[in-house]
């Protein structure tokens, strides 16, 4: 499954320090990268090694927020980048894409889902610190970043995403299992004021031998869907629970890997990558935020991933990324007409 956790040494990049500047990257007019027999459409192509990775639309529809590894899926250095949508909330890509964060040798990486807040700021999780750790950062396009995390020990602060009203940021912690020398982890999930004030662990990992990732609110700030797999576990599953972290309930319960979970505009139903069914390479699914029914397929092309989507807020389309084959080639960005609800 993909994993967007950050390497303590991070190969140095051939990028340009900038802020609020243009991307380095081109669209590429690969012909062969058209509409798929699934109707899935291509938004974004890095080219070269560079990847495109976790598309989250901001709240008036007309801005894709993305991630981009320089060297290849999850490698090396990461910068952030917004693609302007004409005609708003999923629409055709109307520009080159714009540089947000470009740091050389640092990795800035958002969360697909709530990323933006309502005043046009994001999150993004960054060691641009230094100390080889990885903190909860927001951004205002052109402006500068601010800090909101600041901790100690190896732990990594890591996909914080936004309550609806800005107020809070949820995020997850990775901490590496004790004892076990194979980079295997436990998270918890917290929650924490825009200022960093406040900060509440909602789930503890390590005390309830679980790994616990990618939190995303709800539209109506009263949820949270995360990605939990059990200690010495194989398969992740969902689970939905309230915000302050009580309530907890699974949501999937077939075998597989079921990831990168994030609402519809209406907090109706859950839209995530799946290996449902035994695929072999995981698709985008949707299914009902209250448990009542199983998960709808949405993209069906075998030879592809198909991860990190985000719903559009009008509720028309999925954002995601993909590529073919395993995990080790670049990602594009995709979209496909989302299911009704």
């Amino acid at each position: 499954m993909r994993r967007r956790l950050f390497v303590a040494a991070i190969l140095t990049a051939s990028l340009t320090t900038a802020c609020g500047g243009e991307g380095s990257e081109e669209p590429d007019p690969d012909p062969s990268r058209s509409r798929r027999a699934d109707q899935a459409e291509p938004l974004f192509h890095g080219g070269r090694r560079a990847s495109a990775q976790n598309p989250a639309f901001s709240p008036d529809g007309r801005s894709l927020l993305f991630t981009v590894f320089e060297d290849g899926y999850n490698a090396g250095a990461a910068a952030l980048r917004v693609l302007p949508l004409a005609g708003g909330d999923g629409g055709t890509p109307g520009a080159t894409p714009r540089t947000l964060l470009d740091e050389r040798d640092k990795a800035a990486v958002n969360l697909p889902g709530s990323s933006w807040n309502p005043s046009g700021e994001v999150a993004f999780a960054s060691d641009r610190a230094g100390g080889g750790r990885d903190e909860v950062w927001v951004l205002r396009p052109g402006g500068r970043p601010t800090r909101v995390t600041e901790h100690e020990g190896p732990s990594g602060y890591l996909e914080p995403s936004f309550s609806p009203d800005g107020e809070w940021i949820v995020f997850q912690e990775s901490v590496e299992r004790e004892g076990s020398g194979d980079g295997a982890e436990l998270g918890s999930l917290w929650k924490v004021r825009r200022d960093g004030s406040r900060a509440t662990k909602l789930v503890d990992g390590p005390a309830t031998r679980t790994d616990n990732r990618q939190p995303n609110w709800s539209p109506k700030g009263d949820r949270l869907v995360f990605q939990r797999r059990e200690e010495d576990g194989d398969d992740w599953a969902l689970y939905v629970m309230n915000a302050d972290g009580s309530g907890s309930r699974r949501l999937t319960r077939d075998a597989g890997e079921h990831t990168d979970p994030s609402w519809s505009p209406d907090g109706r139903s859950v839209v995530f990558s799946s290996t449902a069914g035994g695929l072999e390479l995981p698709q985008i699914f949707v299914i009902p935020a209250d448990g009542s029914g199983a998960p709808v397929r949405v993209t069906r092309n075998p030879d592809s991933y198909d991860g990190a989507p985000s719903w559009s807020p009008d509720g028309r389309w999925i954002a995601f990324e993909s590529h073919e084959g395993g995990e080790d080639r670049p990602s594009s960005l995709w979209r496909i007409p989302a299911p009704r609800t």
